[in-house]
C-alpha cells in the first residue's frame, strides 16, 4: 500500500511503509494509541501525527475481535453507518458476515 500511495502523496516510500507497518498492527490488535507510540519509538517523533492518522483509521475499519483473545473490550467501537448515513443495525452487520457469497 505504501508503494502505491507514496508517489500519489509525494511522500518517501520508507515513511509510507513505516506507517503501513504500525497501522496494520493497530487494526489487528485494536490498539491505536500504543501502536502510534511504538511508531514514534521506532521511527522518531516526527512520524507521530501521520502514524496516528494511519493507526486510528486502521482501528476504525478493523473488526471488533483482535489477535489477542484475552483482550478485554472496555467499550465497543462506533456503530457502522450506511452510505446514506442511517445506522445499520448490528444484527444486519452480523448477518452479512455469516452469509455465504456463493
Amino acid at each position: 500500500m505504501g508503494n502505491v500511495l507514496a508517489p500519489l502523496l509525494h511522500m518517501p516510500f520508507a515513511l509510507m511503509a513505516a506507517i503501513g507497518f504500525v497501522a496494520v498492527f493497530a487494526g489487528a490488535a485494536n490498539t491505536p494509541i500504543a501502536t502510534t507510540l511504538m511508531a514514534m519509538e521506532l521511527f522518531g517523533a516526527g512520524i507521530g501525527p501521520l502514524a496516528a492518522i494511519g493507526c486510528i483509521t486502521a482501528y476504525l475499519f478493523s473488526g471488533h475481535a483482535g489477535i489477542y483473545h484475552a483482550q478485554r473490550i472496555g467499550h465497543s467501537k462506533p456503530h457502522r453507518r450506511s452510505l446514506a448515513g442511517a445506522e445499520v443495525p448490528r444484527r444486519d452487520v452480523e448477518a452479512a458476515k455469516t452469509k455465504d457469497p456463493a
